[in-house]
């Protein structure tokens, strides 16, 4: 898979930049460079400077740049979603689903276990090549233990941020009218939420704002630092968005 690819191919990439970190020189000069930027700017770029998130620990810097990443699996998950009904319509292959003795619910369901299982696989395949990287680059002074036990609470905090993408990204492909629309749309959705969380922390007034993007509720660093707020309602979004693309598919005037 392309995106597995390219994941473990960064992981590998910013896992060989991080024993630069521990030279003198890098440590004096990266503390120059963040006491020179306001804490505004620093909290809307989720750095942090002391604590189990700094960005001079390994969980810290794991979390600062895999970040990016995290968006990046973000438009993952909706574009997959985005393309589970509609391609079959588009491509033609709806004929050869509605010749078989299967419902419309089945086919959602089916659908969304097979892209939820693809995710999954996807997800495992990054965890374990960060754990390998951590091991090839950990410096003196880094627990395993304690890296192990943040990299299980980012991951699985994040898994479930990636399948509300994959379930909102099903309720839209039920009311998409062709394939070529899934791109734009998962990347609008996406990066829409993440300006929020940008803007929330940009502007004191508008942090409450942050609480309702799921990339901000994701961020490494947030839950390397404290945890995932709001687990239970995602999850409830999740279950909603489901029902809805069942509900919307069943009603939906099918390309034969």
């Amino acid at each position: 898979m392309i995106w597995s690819v390219l994941f473990v191919s960064l992981i590998s990439i910013f896992g060989i930049i991080y024993p630069q970190m521990y030279t003198p020189e890098m440590r004096t000069t990266m503390d120059q460079m963040l006491k020179g930027l306001s804490p505004e700017l620093l909290k809307s770029f989720n750095i942090i400077s002391s604590g189990p998130a700094s960005l001079m620990t390994a969980t810290g810097f794991f979390g600062y740049y895999f970040q990016y990443m995290f968006i990046a699996a973000c438009i993952f998950a909706s574009l997959s979603g985005s393309n589970a009904l509609i391609k079959e319509e588009s491509d033609g292959t709806i004929e050869f689903l509605y010749a078989q003795p299967i419902t419309r619910v089945q086919i959602v369901l089916q659908k969304f276990f097979a892209h939820a299982c693809k995710l999954l696989i996807f997800w495992l395949i990054s965890w374990g090549s960060a754990l390998v990287v951590f091991l090839g680059t950990k410096q003196q002074g880094d627990s395993l233990g304690e890296f192990m036990k943040e990299l299980n609470r980012v991951f699985l905090g994040e898994f479930l941020i990636l399948l509300f993408f994959l379930a909102l990204g099903f309720l839209f492909s039920t009311m998409l009218t062709s394939s070529k629309q899934a791109s734009g749309l998962s990347l609008g959705i996406v990066f829409g939420f993440y300006l929020v969380g940008i803007i929330s922390g940009l502007l004191p007034n508008l942090e409450k704002l942050k609480n309702i993007s799921p990339i901000s509720l994701g961020i490494p660093a947030i839950i390397i630092q404290d945890k995932l707020h709001y687990g239970g309602v995602i999850a409830v979004f999740i279950v909603l968005f489901l029902i809805a693309s069942l509900y919307l598919y069943q009603k939906k005037d099918l390309h034969v």
